[in-house]
């Protein structure tokens, strides 16, 4: 890619997530908008204990449970209403009375279900911090020393003091993809595929290995859409925890470490919005 070049790549795969951190719904086509793909990350779980929005690196239990919207998601429009399949339970709605009871008997921990606020409803998107940051940073990244961390000094400053960016469910900015590439080169580190589920990116595009073509700061045409790549993503110990029959696997984030310097696809923002169709149907298995 050239500097200030647009390029086009062309999408495999389509992911959207209507609860943040619950299991994915892979498309065959989704609308892009400027605020992401149409539908994604419209709810999310709040910790009651700690009163702040809560994701599946520290509530694992949460990727388990499959989240799809009782009717069709509207660009601009609030979240439409959720239905939550809960592993072993039963089957609740974001409309029910108790679902927020429902949720707290599977987690096993007080929370509550939301769509997304205002972004002035500031308090809501409140980052709590531990005592023990460096700690908790550790533990987030799977590393033993406070050196290895990965650099995420790069990601938005409001992530400082916001669990999401306010106004969104987003954990940094409204697109993540990963390339078919970097996908080979991680299969070929691991010695056998990786399902695209432990990455939970919105898109699978073709291109090469980050590794051998940095995209970070060029533009990319997809359809009639145009994204821009703002930066690496840096992994996190949710990449490994267990989720709809795939096992724990600590030795994904270990290679990620030590072979991809931490990062695993590209976060983007939305340059002109658009309609976008997968090449590879929604039926067919991930990688």
């Amino acid at each position: 890619m050239a500097s200030g070049h647009i390029d086009t790549a062309t999408v495999r795969e389509i992911w959207h997530y209507p609860v943040k951190s619950m299991a994915g719904i892979r498309l065959e086509a989704c609308d892009l908008t400027a605020d992401g793909f149409v539908g994604d990350r419209g709810w999310a779980v709040r910790d009651e204990k700690r009163k702040c929005i809560a994701d599946a690196r520290s509530l694992p239990a949460l990727l388990d449970v499959e989240a799809r919207y009782t009717r069709p998601a509207t660009p601009g429009e609030p979240s439409p209403p959720v239905e939550l399949r809960l592993p072993g339970m039963r089957t609740v709605t974001s409309e029910d009375g108790d679902v927020h009871e429902a949720l707290t008997e599977y987690l096993g921990l007080d929370v509550t279900l939301w769509p997304r606020l205002p972004e002035d409803r500031r308090e809501h998107y409140q980052r709590v911090y531990p005592e023990d940051v460096v700690g908790y940073l550790t533990d987030l990244f799977g590393v033993t020393d406070p050196v290895d961390l990965p650099d995420i000094s790069q990601l938005p400053p409001e992530l400082a003091e916001f669990q999401t960016i306010p106004g969104s469910y987003f954990d940094a900015y409204p697109v993540h993809l990963v390339t078919t590439g970097t996908l080979d080169a991680l299969a070929a580190a691991l010695d056998h595929p990786v399902d695209t589920r432990r990455l939970r990116p919105n898109l699978v595009v073709d291109g090469p290995a980050e590794a051998d073509e940095d995209w970070t700061g060029r533009e990319l045409r997809l359809g009639d859409a145009v994204i821009r790549i703002e930066t690496p993503c840096p992994r996190c110990v949710m990449i490994s925890h267990p989720r709809q029959g795939l096992p724990t696997d600590r030795t994904l984030l270990r290679t990620v470490h030590r072979d991809f310097a931490h990062n695993v696809g590209y976060y983007a923002t939305v340059v002109r919005p658009g309609p976008l169709t997968a090449t590879a149907p929604a039926g067919t298995p991930s990688n």
